[in-house]
């Protein structure tokens, strides 16, 4: 694939103009607007789906490839004054890749221009050495640093020469000395200016930086003088959610953080008796820089689309068309279109999880875990086309379950970038079938089959407006994997069903990791990982959040479990070729629960679907008093055994032993429940991230479509609106 794009937003409103950025091989590309409806191609299901949108023009125009620059520095104009013709240079400094095979810059004194005058860097095998704008060596220490060691590093140079000293801050037998190297070399700063810290080199190209040589670690304290004059003394200590540096050298001279490194992340000094970066942010004075960091892929702008006043609420996509050397290619790049403001708002909201989304984006972990060898799925993994294309382009960044390059994990994620499994036909490599927006649009297609009215509404919606995005709504629907929430969205939901409306939640693995979102970029979001089933583990001491100083990890840690709010909590997870129907219990052969089986004579719900050939699969729920579920929780039915590939989560188990597979435990599983509330609103939830998959099947006559379609007319009713059905009668 050579065509790719992403836009300005996720969510928008009608009467606003996207930016569309692309990148292709310099040929023309036809970009329009259509409403997506279904994506999954399967021929047991209703195939890939879309509705133009004529009420958008569309526009012809040369693409050409766009370069994208990861990495991580920061950077400050003005620093150094003219006519300046000493300095001096100090730094802590924590090496993760000291031995890098490459120049990994500290702190470059660069020109007018963004080029080097002189530059402190580590040589490609991790030497510390200070040279000129040319590459001359002025100073090095001839000894390699060690990874993951404090050092201080200080430089001078000048007309009279130069000097440069390492001194390991936890020094090692062998190493307690200083290293110390001199020369009589004169450096030349009469073109100095500004000052890179963490690179060798960061250019401003227009619409986005170029890091170049940047360095992987933690750094600290950077402090230039000249002259006994403190020239800039950047304290990473102070607010940590800013995207500058502070200088509190009285210079104003504040650094620009590029790509967003890691901040909140222990310093030198860190004591281990403090865990909170908000209680003593003294302790908390590095930055962790990597080399692969990306917030903001900054390709320009393409083309602009103008959305229409009345257009409907849904999910669109802008659709880039053309042809390149590896022939036609088609690029669906996904929006949410909330109602405009002030619009009759319909009854029903499909509340897609976008925080989840961006959880998610460009996960790598097929390259990195073997999940054959792990004994989690029963069959081989084979990458599709979206798939093929990430791993061909690394620099469109990861997701917030893989690496860095240097081992550290990735706890930003941004929608500034392509993100190719954000796309309405993508199959994901573990089951070879659609996850994320492509499963969720199975539920989108069966309310749109059904006529049956209703908004869309996004995570960054919900955060943003809080309880007032849900106003008017009586039912709220969830996607299919709604995993990643912040605060503010449990607190809407939970308001929602307190005050006497309803919730379908019908997936898996819900509300279950802390997220935040960035104040000032909304396009971000965060998560710390901690216990809980993880593909990485924060460092010590590191688990507060950058962007709101709060504890991550897992809502359940917090006294927020999923149990609490839906009635079933994440209890397993799996992939194999068969995933099992929910069986009917005897509570929901009961006269007060007739309605949700109303016209379902079987006693097995869902032993069929697109994902996995079933109901109930990938990540379960389960309902567990012990954990919040209410008791007066109704669980109506339960998956019937899963097989081994499901193993009970991490964070459910006391001590290692035998049993916890699926085949033998009755704590993997997934349970079908309704939660009355006092208020009069309830709740409905299914507890399987491959539930929708089971609603196209036979053209949605099957027993799963029918029971969510008698779930949302009880929940609606009880706000006085019958649901209305235009299409899609069963029999």
């Amino acid at each position: 694939m050579r065509l790719f794009g992403y836009l300005d937003r996720l969510s928008a409103r009608p009467g606003e103009v996207l930016s569309v950025r692309a990148s292709g091989d310099g040929g023309e590309v036809t970009v329009d607007f259509v409403r997506m409806l279904h994506g999954d191609a399967n021929p047991l299901g209703p195939g890939f789906l879309t509705e133009d949108v004529p009420a958008i023009p569309s526009q012809t125009v040369r693409v050409g490839e766009q370069r994208t620059w990861p990495g991580s520095c920061l950077v400050a104009d003005g620093v150094v004054p003219i006519g300046t013709t000493e300095l001096a240079i100090d730094i802590l400094v924590w090496p993760t890749t000291p031995v890098a095979g490459r120049e990994q810059g500290l702190v470059s004194v660069v020109d007018a221009t963004g080029e080097p005058v002189t530059v402190l860097a580590l040589d490609p095998e991790g030497v510390p050495q200070l040279s000129t704008a040319a590459g001359g060596v002025l100073a090095a220490t001839g000894r390699p640093l060690a990874p993951r060691r404090w050092y201080r590093i200080s430089a001078e140079l000048g007309i009279r020469g130069a000097t440069l000293e390492v001194v390991p801050l936890q020094p090692f037998v062998g190493d307690a000395d200083p290293a110390l190297a001199s020369t009589t070399a004169a450096a030349d700063l009469s073109a100095a200016s500004g000052v890179v810290v963490a690179a060798r080199r960061c250019t401003d190209e227009g619409t986005r930086h170029r890091p170049d040589g940047v360095f992987n670690g933690k750094l600290e304290r950077p402090t230039l003088r000249s002259g006994g004059r403190v020239l800039a003394d950047w304290a990473f200590e102070r607010d940590f959610a800013a995207s500058v540096a502070a200088d509190v050298s009285g210079n104003d001279r504040p650094g620009l953080l590029v790509n967003m490194p890691t901040r909140a992340v222990t310093g030198h000094n860190w004591t281990g008796e403090v865990t909170d970066a908000t209680a003593d942010p003294g302790q908390y004075g590095a930055i962790h820089f990597h080399d692969d960091d990306l917030v903001d892929a900054g390709w320009p702008e393409i083309a602009a689309l103008r959305l229409p006043d009345d257009l409907p609420s849904g999910v669109y996509a802008a659709r880039l068309r053309g042809t390149t050397r590896d022939g036609e290619e088609t690029d669906h790049v996904p929006v949410i279109m909330r109602p405009a403001p002030g619009a009759r708002r319909a009854r029903i909201a499909f509340l897609l999880p976008t925080f989840t989304y961006l959880a998610y984006a460009n996960e790598r972990l097929q390259h990195r875990l073997d999940y054959e060898a792990a004994g989690i799925t029963d069959h081989p993994i084979a990458a599709g086309a979206h798939d093929r294309a990430l791993a061909d382009h690394p620099e469109f960044g990861s997701s917030l379950y893989d690496l860095h390059a240097d081992g550290s994990g990735v706890c930003y994620s941004s929608a500034l970038r392509p993100i190719l499994n954000l796309r309405p036909d993508y199959r994901m490599w573990l089951q070879n079938a659609p996850r994320g927006l492509s499963a969720d649009l199975y539920l989108e297609h069966f309310l749109a089959h059904h006529g049956i009215e209703h908004d869309v509404l996004t995570d960054h919606d919900l955060h943003a407006d809080g309880e007032e995005a849900l106003e008017g709504y009586q039912v709220v629907l969830t996607g299919s994997h709604p995993e990643y929430y912040s605060a503010r969205m449990l607190d809407a939901l939970q308001h929602h069903v307190d005050t006497g409306r309803c919730l379908m939640y019908l997936g898996g693995n819900g509300f279950y990791w802390v997220t935040s979102q960035d104040l000032g970029r909304p396009h971000v979001v965060e998560v710390r990982r901690s216990a809980g089933i993880r593909t990485w583990e924060i460092q010590p001491g590191e688990g507060r959040h950058s962007t709101t100083g709060e504890r991550g990890g897992l809502w359940r840690w917090r006294g927020r479990s999923p149990n609490r709010l839906v009635g079933v909590g994440m209890c397993s997870q799996g992939w194999d070729e068969k995933a099992p129907p929910f069986e009917r219990t005897p509570l929901s052969y009961k006269p007060e629960w007739a309605w949700v089986f109303d016209g379902i004579d079987d006693h097995l719900i869902g032993d069929f679907g697109l994902v996995m050939n079933g109901a109930s699969g990938d990540e379960l729920d389960r309902f567990d008093e012990a954990l919040g579920s209410p008791p007066n929780t109704a669980v109506l039915a339960t998956s019937r055994r899963h097989s081994d590939y499901y193993q009970l989560a991490v964070e459910d188990v006391m001590m290692l032993a035998p049993g916890l597979g699926g085949a033998t435990s009755d704590l993997v599983r997934s349970d079908m429940v309704v939660v009355e509330r006092p208020s009069g609103g309830a709740v409905f939830s299914v507890g399987s991230i491959c539930f929708t998959g089971s609603l196209p099947w036979q053209g949605y006559r099957n027993n799963v479509a029918r029971l969510v379609r008698n779930v949302l007319a009880n929940f609606l009713a009880r706000g006085s609106t019958p649901l209305q059905v235009t299409e899609g009668e069963f029999p």
